[in-house]
């Protein structure tokens, strides 16, 4: 039996509280608790919980039903997706149809959260170079070296070696590498063994990438006349893909980079798989997320305003992977390990600042114009809650940075790992 007793709760440390209420004779199901826990990855408590077995005829089968199906779907990492799915099964007279109508909202829901991606990307490419691109610039160098990019040690004449930038925005950290392996002032003939690859979802940010580092490949040309030297020739290629099925061979690269884009794909685990397989052995996948908002306050000030004057809850909002999840270093390294990576490790940018914001109306726009979901939730408010929340992010703004004194820190977590050189 599974008695409801604190101190059974206690022991699952955040227990579901309906299924320990039960009388069954079912004590495994403690195990398959934790993984709906895991799963939903939210700050529960057993009040909430409760509130669930209220609404909900419990019965052994049903919610074996939805642990079964959680499990199946934890790569969604989806907490509205999951919590439904354990309401769906558990109804008393749950049947087949209940699971195919989940996964088919699971389903509508991913396609949601892609078009709503791509749209708003498409869009706010511009905002974002303009906005993030001078604060997302300084995680680069410590991207690039612990994803195993450093040029002093990748340059061999027998092969190729091989740097991939997944969700490459607007080209940062292509047009770094390239720096990096230009002030090496090689012989001209080993430069062609380096070969970058930028991928993203829209054609807008892979154009603004390509125009990038065609002006610094013409600067350097010119540079290059002006000194009587040959020209130096790089293999750059563009590809429009998903990071969540990459379109290359296994093994294909020797370096993996992703600076921020792990927070806009649905599924963050396929992309690491992904990673892994396409990595060659011993080669390094590296990438960046921000930290918690309780630490980079321009994400707590906008969050902040919207929960105390809007409305946090837009209606309409595809469902998606929690923003700050790998801003966790346990959790984001964890992840990797799962897969398979060792030598994995996890260091905080705590020094990062948001120079190119100077007041809070300029946060308000730079987060409406040049993001996704804060921009959806942004656009979601009513006139007068979207005033509001303006206004108060101006005071809240004035207060942390004393009226503009100083500029909004904004720490940053990079997470690496190696694919191991057998197994």
């Amino acid at each position: 039996m599974l008695p409801h007793t604190p101190a059974n709760v206690a022991a699952c440390d955040c227990t579901i509280v309906s299924v320990a209420r039960c009388s069954m004779d079912l004590p495994y199901l403690i195990e398959y608790e934790q993984d709906i826990i895991l799963f939903l990855n939210l700050p529960l408590n057993l009040a909430g919980m409760r509130r669930l077995d209220d609404e909900t005829a419990m019965n052994p089968r049903m919610m074996l039903l939805a642990v079964a199906f959680a499990q199946r779907q934890r790569c969604l990492q989806s907490p509205t997706l999951a919590k439904r799915a354990v309401i769906c099964s558990t109804r008393a007279m749950a049947t087949s149809s209940d699971e195919n109508e989940i996964k088919s909202s699971g389903e509508a829901n991913e396609h949601r959260f892609f078009e709503m991606e791509q749209r708003n990307w498409e869009q706010g490419f511009e905002a974002y170079d303009e906005g993030f691109g001078p604060l997302t610039c300084q995680t680069i160098p410590t991207l690039l070296s612990d994803g195993g990019f450093s040029p002093a040690n990748v340059i061999d004449e027998r092969r190729q070696f091989k740097l991939l930038d997944v969700a490459t925005g607007p080209g940062f950290v292509l047009t770094a590498a390239i720096d990096a392996a230009m002030k090496l002032d090689l012989p001209e003939e080993l430069y062609s063994n380096l070969k970058f690859t930028g991928l993203d979802i829209t054609q807008n940010f892979l154009q603004m990438a390509k125009q990038r580092i065609n002006a610094q490949l013409q600067e350097q040309q010119q540079q290059q006349q002006r000194q009587h030297k040959q020209e130096i020739q790089f293999n750059i290629d563009f590809v429009e893909g998903s990071a969540e099925s990459l379109p290359f061979n296994d093994g294909s690269f020797d370096s993996i980079v992703c600076n921020f884009g792990i927070l806009h794909f649905f599924h963050p685990d396929a992309f690491l798989r992904e990673s892994y397989r396409v990595l060659r052995p011993g080669g390094r996948l590296s990438f960046s997320a921000w930290a918690p908002p309780m630490a980079t306050e321009g994400f707590r000030i906008a969050l902040e305003s919207i929960a105390e004057v809007g409305n946090p809850n837009v209606e309409g909002l595809p469902d998606g992977p929690n923003f700050f999840d790998f801003g966790d270093p346990n959790q984001a390294t964890n992840a990797l390990k799962e897969i398979g990576f060792v030598d994995t490790k996890s260091v905080e940018l705590s020094e990062m600042k948001w120079t190119s914001i100077q007041n809070g109306s300029e946060l308000y726009d730079v987060l409406l114009q040049g993001t996704s979901r804060t921009r959806e939730v942004l656009l979601g408010q009513t006139q007068e809650e979207a005033a509001a929340i303006a206004s108060l992010m101006i005071q809240k703004y004035d207060a942390i940075t004393d009226s503009g004194k100083r500029c909004l820190a904004m720490p940053a977590v990079i997470t690496s790992g190696c694919k191991p050189t057998s197994t």
